[in-house]
């Protein structure tokens, strides 16, 4: 499953390439066909799709566990639409257990015998260790008879030994393509499984009235039943294994870099591997955490100093705020705006949205300029850009956009530029 899209569903032969043009879900006693749906969807007519509908309720791949902003939307309205609905989440480094009670906790139109799906991509965080962790809190806070699945490509149910997972009852989701033509080219294999509930077959099938293309799947009888009842469920939230404290919302790439300021030298490639994960480890180590090698809040808030709300998101937008803390870790007068600029010609400022123009120059460029050996002209242009993002460990390309800012923000939030 691809982190932009899924979808779901089975058909007799004969059935699939209807469904395929028109959205159309087969005959009730044969496999069904439906899909799978984020954020990257839009607000897709839910009715113009198959009989079931996988929605993807959020993650933790950028580093701490997000919703995803359409799962509301999303689940109501394929519970609305009297569709089958499963709730699926990506996989990533928080701690799996924490990631498991996110989930419980965030869930939205939730039935016993829907689906409830770990979506095991991104090889630096796959294991079966983490799966069973999952799964092990899902049973934990919604019931021993959750149904409960992996997704997987058919390689990686090759690649891991996976019989620990298997007898315990998870059911498989499989994602094999073959050719990836739209069309159903057959059983995939399976490794540990003695067979998998549901076979994502490819990534480009088509629905009436969406023009992108759709993860297409096959799903088996059993896949929703699990001898339950489709009664609505009330989830317990008062659980002591949900942690207290903010996360800070530090991708793998800034936490590397906060990780640099204590002096890791590690390369800030966004990729949660060994060398990041001991890096860690050694942090909480050293500063009396609990030591599990994953970057939660308690780290995180570590690693940025003690969390107060002068602390700025980091959402990749210079605002007022961004620039006001800018301005006071740098010394000069906060009013939050890098005033007296010239408009940008040959590079850009997409992310810079508290400025103001008038070709006097910002006493705040000139103080990071000193900063940076640079000539102090007081105009964010694309040699001090660049120098900038040269400091901050981000690609230097002179266009002070999203990823520059989202490392300015993790920096200063440290105290220091």
């Amino acid at each position: 499953m691809r982190r932009k899209q899924k979808i779901i569903g089975i058909a007799t032969a004969g059935l699939l390439s209807l469904a395929m043009a028109f959205g159309t879900a087969p005959a009730a006693n044969a496999d069904t066909v439906g899909q799978d749906i984020s954020k990257w969807q839009g607000s897709i007519n839910i009715s113009a799709l198959g009989s079931f509908v996988i929605v993807k309720a959020g993650g933790s791949d950028i580093g701490y566990y997000y919703t995803d902003s359409m799962y509301a939307r999303n689940a109501k309205a394929v519970r609305s639409a009297g569709k089958g609905l499963g709730h699926y989440y990506f996989n990533g480094y928080t701690n799996p257990t924490t990631a498991a009670n996110d989930f419980v906790n965030n869930l939205v139109s939730y039935q016993k015998g829907d689906p409830l799906v770990y979506d095991a991509e991104g090889s630096s965080f796959v294991s079966p260790a983490a799966v069973a962790a999952w799964v092990a809190q899902v049973r934990a806070r919604l019931g021993s008879d959750a149904n409960v699945y992996v997704y997987m490509s058919s390689s990686v149910t090759r690649a891991y030994n996976w019989s620990s997972v298997a007898a315990s009852g998870v059911k498989l989701w499989v994602a094999n393509y073959g050719s990836n033509n739209g069309a159903y080219h057959g059983a995939p294999s399976v490794a540990y499984w003695n067979t998998y509930y549901i076979h994502q077959y490819t990534s480009v099938g088509r629905v009436s009235g969406y023009s992108g293309s759709l993860d297409m799947n096959l799903a088996k009888s059993g896949a929703w039943s699990n001898g339950q009842t489709t009664g609505t469920v009330t989830i317990p939230t008062s659980v002591s294994s949900v942690p207290t404290g903010t996360y800070l919302g530090y991708s793998i790439a800034q936490t590397q870099r906060l990780l640099n300021v204590y002096g890791y030298k590690l390369v800030v490639d966004g990729s949660y591997g060994p060398a990041t994960r001991a890096a860690v480890a050694n942090f909480q180590k050293t500063h009396g955490l609990t030591v599990d090698g994953y970057a939660g809040p308690a780290t995180q808030a570590k690693l940025s100093g003690t969390h107060s709300t002068s602390k700025i998101a980091v959402d990749g937008s210079a605002g007022s705020a961004t620039i006001a803390l800018w301005q006071k870790v740098m010394g000069t007068s906060t009013d939050g705006i890098v005033s007296g600029q010239v408009t940008p010609r040959g590079y850009s400022r997409t992310a810079l949205y508290s400025v103001t123009y008038g070709h006097t120059g910002s006493n705040l460029i000139c103080k990071v300029q000193a900063k940076l050996g640079l000539h102090q002209d007081g105009f964010l242009g694309p040699n001090t850009i660049k120098a900038i993002q040269r400091r901050l460990g981000v690609t230097a390309d002179g266009n002070f956009g999203p990823a520059t800012v989202r490392a300015l923000q993790t920096r200063l939030n440290t105290g220091k530029f």
